[in-house]
């Protein structure tokens, strides 16, 4: 032990060594203090309340307009109750032939909403704050149309803050644009 601290001694009286080891000691100390602060401040990824918020409100929004982009083009506004289709606007009742195959009420909030309850969160975007879920066709037809099929195909179904893309285009042909509006 003795020859130990005389060692120590040798060392310290020695000016390179010393700096050195007053060097290692700050650096020691300085990597100690940022263990302690950065495990401190860990942040949990756990889901918070603010998305049960959202779907709430989604459930809750009667306001929104619908664009279907595909072989027919067209959009629906929930408020005037209206078609824009062909440069020409129509009651949603006296909508022209053409458009008969499209059920609207499909893509209401609300139905989006239970879409997205039973889809499966595929990716979240945090540079356009947007969350992509996949959902079994044999999903979307038994919520939407009151279809029971068999079907392990998938729809992606993209939640913005205020607009949802519904893609449909390997199914049906179309894609669907719901801009929500409170």
């Amino acid at each position: 032990m003795k020859e130990t601290i005389e060692f120590i001694k040798k060392l310290w009286s020695n000016k390179r060594t010393r700096s050195l080891s007053i060097l290692i000691m700050y650096i020691i100390f300085f990597a100690f203090v940022f263990l302690l602060i950065s495990n401190g401040s860990n942040i949990s990824k756990t889901p918070n309340v603010e998305n049960n918020e959202q779907e709430i409100k989604l459930e809750d929004i009667t306001n929104y307009k619908l664009e279907i982009i595909g072989e027919d083009n067209f959009t629906y506004d929930s408020i005037t109750n209206q078609i824009f289709y062909d440069g020409i606007y129509y009651e949603l009742e006296n909508k022209p032939e053409i458009l008969i195959k499209y059920n609207l009420s499909i893509f209401s909030p609300s139905n989006i909403s239970n879409l997205l309850k039973v889809g499966t969160l595929e990716s979240t975007n945090y540079i356009d704050k947007s969350d992509t879920y996949v959902v079994k066709i044999s999903d979307f037809e038994r919520i939407s149309n009151n279809n029971e099929i068999i079907n392990d195909e998938c729809i992606k179904i993209v939640k913005y803050d205020k607009k949802i893309v519904v893609d449909l285009s390997n199914y049906y042909g179309y894609i669907v644009n719901i801009e929500l509006r409170s």
